[in-house]
């Protein structure tokens, strides 16, 4: 079913400001050089909100879950490392359940933190059940429950074509291994390395030479009916599949993405060409080398899409790619369940794709890196409220 949309909006390189458009503030910065609200990060690896807008940092380097308030204001952390109740070893997808408590992934297991009557934290080590047996535990894509309950744990493979395919494994909050759902493959995939093997069973990671710079890939989230909403990132077009991949419903928007700038094109072949020729081996050889690749032919677009992520009142955010010129900035399209557009929020940094930002309420949190020195920043932004 095609949901008919009124009112669509052409965005050019330089969208301009409409009334179905509003802008979030930044209410605090998190980072070893933030004035206001210093605090080092070792790996951010997920970010969870809860009903008090409480923002939970899940951090692999430091093994531990970090708690601010909205303000940035440092108020504990919880576990530490270790293989006890309540310990990490790389802590990941943190997620407020229904059930208003905090679960965490750890390697292949699920932890779950109530309310401590003391502090009001999410903190308190209830119980942990086993997951997946081979899961990507460095991953870090969000966990998700549904307004059912289900808990989604994400499982990530490739096939020999290389390309990385996704599903995720459904259990109840009580640990009940349920059913998985997957996620379509879409045509702008692409492998997700490029190697050359070097001896019979061994070979060497080539970085860079996968895809183009540029390259459409796609974007997906679990909505809160426990369905999947994705695009190939090529055109605005999104798709709600169900665990058998049954269309549910396409949303559109006569959007057009931003053009790359000659200058960055060019710049970003010339560099292709460069990794390419650097080579000491035929493209032919390679494993994992897309066409657009040996054809050494990049989009004269930036792609539609960055990322996807479900709000915890079952709003999906669809980040589009900024313009040049907007760099600094993130813009989300904004749609209900229903699949009704509804506005678009500016958020004043550059929000990271993985793991995705995340949405409670008037608060959203991503993880920023600094632009010069890639150092990890927790950004917390106060979203106006629909007129």
């Amino acid at each position: 079913m095609v949901i008919p949309l009124a009112a669509l909006l052409l965005v050019t390189s330089q969208p301009a400001a409409r009334a179905d458009t509003v802008r979030a503030t930044i209410s605090a910065v998190i980072a070893e050089d933030s004035p206001r609200t210093p605090y080092l990060f070792g790996a951010v690896t997920g970010i969870a909100i809860d009903s008090a807008g409480r923002v939970y940092v899940s951090d692999a380097g430091e093994a531990r879950i970090a708690v601010f308030s909205v303000n940035g204001k440092p108020l504990g952390t919880i576990g530490r490392k270790g293989k006890g109740p309540g310990e990490f070893q790389y802590p990941t997808g943190p997620v407020v359940g229904s059930d208003g408590a905090l679960y965490v992934r750890d390697m292949s297991a699920v932890s779950r933190f109530v309310s401590d009557p003391r502090t009001g934290l999410l903190s308190h080590f209830d119980r942990a059940f086993a997951g997946p047996m081979y899961a990507p535990w460095r991953s870090t894509r969000g966990t998700f429950i549904d307004r059912n309950g289900r808990l989604h744990f994400p499982m990530e493979w490739s096939e020999s074509d290389h390309i990385m395919r996704t599903a995720f494994q459904r259990y109840s909050l009580d640990g009940r291994k349920l059913d998985s759902l997957p996620v379509p493959t879409r045509s702008t995939a692409r492998s997700s390395t490029a190697s050359v093997m070097i001896s019979p069973g061994s070979g060497r990671m080539l970085n860079g030479l996968a895809v183009v710079p540029f390259h459409p890939l796609p974007v997906f989230t679990v909505s809160a009916a426990g369905t999947i909403v994705s695009s190939p990132s090529d055109s605005y077009v999104l798709q709600e599949t169900d665990a058998n991949k049954r269309v549910l419903r396409t949303m559109r928007r006569d959007v057009v993405a931003p053009m790359i700038p000659g200058d960055e094109r060019a710049d970003s072949t010339r560099a292709l060409v460069a990794r390419i020729d650097s080579l000491k081996v035929p493209l032919a050889q390679l494993q994992g080398v897309s066409e657009e690749v040996k054809a050494r032919k990049l989009p004269t677009t930036y792609p539609v899409f960055r990322s996807l992520s479900t709000a915890h009142d079952g709003t999906l955010w669809a980040r589009r790619w900024s313009a040049s010129s907007q760099r600094n900035e993130s813009w989300f399209d904004l749609w209900d369940a229903n699949g009704r557009f509804l506005r678009t929020v500016v958020v004043p940094t550059d929000c990271a794709t993985l793991p995705a930002p995340v949405v409670r309420g008037g608060v959203l949190a991503c993880l920023s890196l600094e632009p010069e020195t890639d150092a990890e920043r927790v950004v917390i932004a106060s979203v106006p409220a629909a007129r």
